[in-house]
């Protein structure tokens, strides 16, 4: 029995880039709430799948579900950034009614309006 030729596969089949791509899948699934993490997580995850594809031996299947939860964590980022704009930032600036509200609730909460930190931050300025 040759015992090189099995550890050549065993390592062929978990290598270090099909755990990463595995774990970086995980992380961005569970970070989806971000919005912008599970972005740059996912994108790494792929990566790290498509690294370990060689062209005989196809790729590993650890790699592979690395590859779908990578997918899985990249659209649900996408689908709350796409969110958090349609639903805080346009109606931000189009309706006065809920950028009024805004600068209110920042008033109540730091003690500043919004309209002043936005100067402040447009100056290059801290508070």
């Amino acid at each position: 029995m040759d015992y090189n030729s099995y550890s050549n596969d065993y390592a062929h089949k978990y290598s270090g880039f099909s755990i990463a791509s595995m774990v970086l899948g995980i992380l961005s699934i569970l970070t989806w709430c971000t919005g912008i993490l599970p972005l740059g997580l996912g994108g790494l995850g792929i990566l790290f799948a498509m690294l370990t594809h060689r062209s005989k031996s196809g790729m590993p299947s650890l790699s592979k579900a690395g590859l779908v939860l990578s997918c899985i964590g990249i659209a649900f980022g996408i689908l709350i950034t796409l969110m958090v704009v349609i639903n805080f930032i346009i109606p931000m600036y189009t309706d006065p009614n809920f950028y009024q509200e805004m600068n209110e609730y920042y008033k109540n909460f730091y003690g500043i309006s919004l309209d002043e930190l936005m100067s402040v931050y447009q100056k290059g300025g801290s508070l």
